[in-house]
């Protein structure tokens, strides 16, 4: 099922239910489905979109807590940006976690926060103050929202004005 999907579906819903199907074994177990998956793709008797079924592989984590952050690391792959780490912890030094970042670049310190309406409606100030206190702690920290997924022109220009800002030169394939 997995793998036909992969091939035939749109990429968005694609890659969302591969996220949940990994999220649904242990960690330790991921790597193993993921294996088994990409063995019967390249075994497929229909070679058509196994090249898509295996990018698409390699992008799902298992660990987008959400159908946009899946898609929200699809789109930033088709940006052609550096792979991005999917609910990222920030923690103190003794290991309590402070935040997890929807997607991040840790060594860049540069952060995407998808802001959905169901989640956030309403919680503006509070989104505020976590990203001010991000941006004290020396991260970027850049704001997703529904539209951006429409029309990904502005994320585009700001993930490119974060990376230039980090010394990362953006090359468009």
């Amino acid at each position: 099922m997995a793998c036909d999907l992969l091939c035939t579906a749109r990429p968005r819903d694609a890659i969302a239910v591969t996220d949940q199907l990994l999220a649904s074994r242990p960690p330790e177990r991921r790597e193993e489905f993921r294996a088994r998956v990409a063995a019967r793709l390249k075994n497929r008797r229909d070679p058509r979109g196994t090249r898509r079924g295996m990018r698409l592989l390699g992008l799902a984590t298992g660990r987008a807590e959400s159908a946009p952050e899946s898609w929200l690391l699809l789109e930033v792959a088709d940006l052609g940006f550096p792979p991005a780490e999917v609910n990222w912890s920030i923690r103190t030094p003794d290991g309590v976690e402070l935040y997890r970042l929807d997607l991040a670049w840790p060594d860049q310190r540069i952060a995407l926060e998808y802001d959905g309406y169901a989640v956030h409606s309403g919680r503006e100030r509070e989104d505020g103050r976590r990203a001010e206190d991000l941006r004290r702690r020396g991260w970027i920290v850049i704001a997703v929202t529904v539209d951006d997924l429409k029309d990904n022109r502005g994320l585009e220009q700001a993930l490119r004005e974060a990376f230039a800002q980090r010394g990362y030169q953006h090359k468009v394939c």
